[in-house]
């Protein structure tokens, strides 16, 4: 079985074989199939260097050629896949270096949006509902990991600055498949101590946003975002 055949158990069978079964927009399928990839060279499931056919893509992944075609173009633009000058597409892989380098990315943006907030006076009310919204939840979930990207986005909104939103946005489905690998492997072990984990980790950094302590916030979304990219990164191997 192909490594991305392998996933297919994971995933809602609506998706797998709604070519045959519903009419669904070619835009659903391509997110579909970018987040399929996506994950899988981010958790090394596709290596450096691996080629991405369309039409095997396409087969292995029960979808039509068209989906896949828009897939790869966002998954390009993201930098996990590139061109090659004979017009096949493979794989750029995902390693150690590049968690590092999203991360610093991320660290620079967010750090930006709490500074320009506060600067402005932003409300702090959309961050206050974004966290009220993780003690709703109440465990380590998929939708979890939702909720949390929600939060950082409104955070980064709170800056004003429309640019800042999004450059943000460009590299947030990397972030939030990051941190989905990450919170599925701590969930397995001790999913009542992660979800207290992340919700003790967010609830001091929106008191001192709220508290018009921006730099205090900046420090603890440091410390916030090395926890995070540890715990992708312990369950990695060498290469990531």
């Amino acid at each position: 079985m192909s490594p991305l055949a392998s996933r297919l158990d994971s995933v809602g069978p609506s998706l797998v074989n709604g070519q045959h079964t519903t009419k669904l927009g070619r835009s659903i399928y391509s997110g579909w199939v970018a987040g399929v990839l996506r994950e899988a060279i981010i958790d090394g499931t596709l290596a450096s260097g691996t080629p991405l056919v369309e039409a095997r893509v396409a087969d292995e992944l029960a979808v039509s050629r068209g989906p896949v075609r828009s897939a790869l173009q966002v998954l390009e633009g993201e930098g996990l896949v590139r061109t090659l000058p004979n017009g096949r597409t493979s794989v750029v892989g995902f390693g150690a270096e590049d968690l590092r380098d999203l991360f610093r990315v991320r660290f620079e943006l967010e750090s930006t949006a709490i500074r320009w907030g506060a600067e402005r006076s932003a409300p702090i009310a959309p961050l206050s509902a974004a966290l009220d919204a993780f003690e709703v939840e109440g465990a380590t979930t998929p939708r979890l990991v939702e909720l949390d990207i929600a939060l950082h986005r409104a955070l980064v909104e709170r800056s004003g600055s429309r640019f800042l939103v999004e450059a943000w946005k460009a590299v947030a489905p990397v972030i939030q498949t990051v941190i989905a690998i990450g919170n599925r492997r701590l969930a397995a072990v001790d999913p009542a101590t992660h979800f207290r984990r992340i919700v003790a980790s967010h609830e001091p950094l929106i008191a001192a946003i709220g508290a018009a302590h921006p730099e205090e916030a900046v420090a603890m979304l440091r410390d916030q975002f090395e926890l995070t990219a540890s715990m992708f990164g312990d369950g990695q191997g060498e290469d990531a």
